[in-house]
């Protein structure tokens, strides 16, 4: 009975290695981050951001050539209106009602000037239809039909346009966020390499954590023996116990560590299950040519935090000219142009209505006091630009520095990996000999497993590196947009 029940286990335990290793999916370095930059949800918002921007200044844009079109109209009103009054051609007060019945529709254009200023051109017809009394108190009816036509342009004047400034500042934004793009997609792509890696080590310090529990064990083993012959003490054994439970916690922190790990990576790729992905660790590393180096290092002026730098001050820089010359004597020119044609018929008699008006006025003003509050915003916009001024400063003098030592750090980090692949194989062809050495009984499983742990502390290290240099070499590449 207990032999069909160990078998039962162990043929649920191959059943379920079987399911993961089919459910499970190898992927490279480079798919998992091409998976977390374009099929994850915050991949997603890293493009949305950049195709808001963009639709923000192509609006803008639009909006600062085209003009803005918009038809209204009313449902037909009806109302009546009570009033204390004289009757046309009499002295005399009387109440009066009138009643009437409008319906009115229009269309209007507007159009932002690149000076600043609003052109308006509005077309609207208006029906009415009323009753009111006459002289002698009797209702009539009257009905009109008009077709009327507005113009009215607004220029200010000694102040900067705004619709110019909106469409600058739009255009920095647009740029501002194609960099910010590239510099959140970094960020994500880092998290990635060291997710992916993380794993990687989380799995071989696991297989070590198993090892050094079994080196454990056996040490237990071999003192618990010595003190059936006396060979030991009592404190021995205790002390050999001690470090079995040591190891055997150890290894349990190395297990939840590679939980942690799979659970990381399976939230940056969006992925159901722990065990959905499988990292493959990068065969090979090409190192970076002279001929890319040097392209670096002559383009550092075109390098991404120089550039954010420069339009963050061009910004400010705009924003503190605009609010100074905002601030002071300041005017606006109105020009107004008005015209009905129609129609209309009051008891019985229908006459022609045609009316023109026109008006040109200039407004100025200046402000005497106001606390103090427009002086403190121009300072503001002074001290901001400033600021972003010694920031772009700052980056011109640290970011070609910073490109050089990415790339020494890089060749540096390409030579390392070199050499610690070398000790990985010295690391395998060390702990072959001892396999074929144990299987003789030339030496103890105890020296063998000494050999294995030393092997996976090479890889680690190895791995360890990996990650250093793929992280050097994110960083360098997203200096630059191209």
């Amino acid at each position: 009975m207990n032999r069909l029940i160990r078998c039962v286990v162990f043929g649920s335990i191959l059943a379920g290695l079987a399911f993961s290793v089919v459910a499970s999916r190898q992927l490279t370095l480079d798919e998992a981050i091409d998976i977390a930059l374009n099929n994850t949800g915050r991949g997603g918002i890293i493009k949305g951001n950049l195709e808001v921007a963009e639709q923000q200044y192509f609006a803008e844009r639009i909006g600062f050539y085209l003009p803005e079109i918009s038809i209204n109209a009313t449902v037909p009103t009806y109302g009546t209106d009570e009033r204390w009054g004289y009757l046309p051609g009499t002295d005399e007060k009387r109440p009066l009602r009138e009643t009437f019945l409008n319906y009115t529709a229009d269309i209007t254009v507007t159009q932002n000037l690149i000076t600043g200023g609003d052109l308006t051109a509005k077309a609207d017809l208006l029906n009415s239809e009323g009753e009111h009394p006459n002289r002698t108190g009797v209702q009539v009816d009257e009905s009109s039909s008009l077709g009327r036509f507005s113009f009215s342009l607004t220029q200010p004047v000694l102040q900067p346009s705004q619709p110019k400034y909106d469409l600058r500042n739009r255009s920095d934004d647009l740029e501002l966020a194609r960099l910010s793009r590239v510099e959140e997609a970094v960020t994500l792509k880092k998290e990635v390499v060291e997710a992916f890696f993380g794993v990687l080590q989380s799995e071989i310090s696991t297989e070590r954590g198993r090892d050094e529990l079994e080196k454990a064990q056996l040490q237990s083993d071999i003192v618990s023996a010595k003190l059936a012959d006396g060979v030991v003490s009592e404190e021995q054994r205790l002390e050999s116990v001690a470090a079995l439970l040591d190891a055997e916690l150890q290894l349990f922190e190395y297990e939840d560590n590679a939980t942690n790990q799979r659970r990381i990576m399976t939230t940056l790729l969006d992925a159901k299950s722990l065990d959905e992905i499988e990292p493959v660790p990068p065969k090979t590393v090409q190192p970076l040519n002279p001929q890319t180096q040097q392209r670096y290092l002559e383009n550092w002026e075109n390098c991404i935090p120089l550039l954010k730098a420069k339009y963050e001050f061009d910004k400010q820089k705009r924003t503190a000219n605009f609010s100074s010359s905002s601030h002071g004597l300041t005017g606006s020119l109105t020009a107004n142009y008005n015209m009905s044609r129609g129609e209309v018929e009051d008891a019985g008699i229908s006459d022609d209505l045609k009316t023109d008006s026109w008006e040109v006025r200039m407004d100025l003003s200046y402000p005497l006091w106001d606390g103090g509050a427009s002086g403190a915003a121009v300072k503001a916009a002074r001290l901001s630009a400033e600021q972003a001024r010694l920031e772009y400063e700052k980056n011109e003098k640290s970011v070609q520095a910073e490109i050089a030592a990415l790339i020494n750090r890089l060749n540096v980090s390409y030579r390392k990996l070199d050499v610690l692949k070398q000790k990985i194989s010295i690391a395998q062809t060390k702990l072959d000999i001892a396999h074929e050495r144990m299987d003789d009984g030339q030496i103890s499983k105890l020296t063998f497993l000494d050999s294995r742990v030393s092997f996976l502390e090479a890889r680690n290290n190895y791995l360890e590196e990996l990650k250093t240099y793929y992280t050097t070499r994110v960083d360098l590449e997203s200096k630059y947009l191209n």
